[in-house]
C-alpha cells in the first residue's frame, strides 16, 4: 500500500530547521533558535514603515491611481531600533519584516498575527499568502483594533511564518525583491483598462 504524504503539510521544527540549515530555505538573519517553533518561525519588524497622510487625500479609487497619487497619501518613515513607532487605534500602516525570505519553489508561507501581540488589538498581515519561490523582506500591513495607543519597536516578534509543502511551480517572474515595505501597487491592476471603456 502507498503512503500519500499531503503536499500541503505544515513543515515542524525539526523539518524548519533541517531546511533552514541545509540552505533550502532562507530566513535570515535568525538571531536565536527559539525563533523557530513548533510549525513557524518568528518574524520581527524591521526599522521601515509606509504611513498614511490623511490630510492629502479624500477618496482613494484604485482606476484613477498613479505613483504620485500614492505619493500624495502615503510616505516612507525609518524608525531606528532604539525607537518606537506608535500605532493609534484605527489607524493602518504598513511594516516589513527583518528577516530576509526566499523560499524554494516547492514551499509556501502564510503569516499569521503572534497571539500576544493580537489580545491587545494589534491585526497583523492582512493579505497573508506567500506564493512558493518568492524571495525578500516581507510586507506586513499592521492595523490597531483595540482601544489604546500600541508601541511598534523594530527587532520585536510581531508576526510568525507558517511554511508549508506545496505542489512545485515554475520559477516566478519578479519584478523586484523588496528590502523594505513596498507601497500599494493598485495601479497595476489589468482590469482598469477595461473597466474605464465601460
Amino acid at each position: 500500500m502507498n503512503e500519500h504524504r499531503p503536499s500541503a503539510a505544515i513543515l515542524t521544527k525539526e523539518s524548519l530547521r533541517q531546511k533552514l540549515k541545509d540552505g533550502e530555505i532562507v530566513v535570515s538573519p535568525i538571531l536565536d533558535q527559539d525563533q523557530i517553533g513548533d510549525g513557524s518561525v518568528d518574524v520581527s519588524l524591521g526599522t521601515q514603515f509606509i504611513t498614511s497622510i490623511r490630510p492629502q487625500v479624500g477618496l482613494i479609487d484604485p482606476i484613477d491611481l498613479t505613483e504620485e497619487k500614492i505619493r500624495s497619501f502615503q510616505k516612507l518613515v525609518v524608525v531606528p531600533f532604539n525607537r518606537e513607532f506608535i500605532l493609534h487605534p484605527g489607524s493602518f500602516l504598513l511594516g516589513s519584516t527583518f528577516e530576509f525570505i526566499d523560499l524554494p519553489l516547492d514551499v509556501a508561507g502564510f503569516v499569521v498575527s503572534r497571539s500576544r501581540y493580537g489580545r491587545v488589538g494589534l491585526l497583523v498581515a492582512t493579505a497573508t499568502y506567500i506564493h512558493p519561490g518568492w524571495k525578500g523582506c516581507l510586507t506586513l500591513e499592521l492595523e490597531n483594533l483595540g482601544e489604546v495607543p500600541i508601541a511598534l519597536r523594530p527587532g520585536s516578534y510581531v508576526g510568525q511564518l507558517v511554511l508549508a509543502r506545496a505542489d512545485a511551480v515554475e520559477k516566478p517572474r519578479l519584478k523586484s525583491i523588496p528590502v523594505g515595505p513596498v507601497f500599494s501597487t493598485l495601479k497595476e491592476n489589468p482590469r482598469w483598462a477595461a473597466l474605464r471603456k465601460k
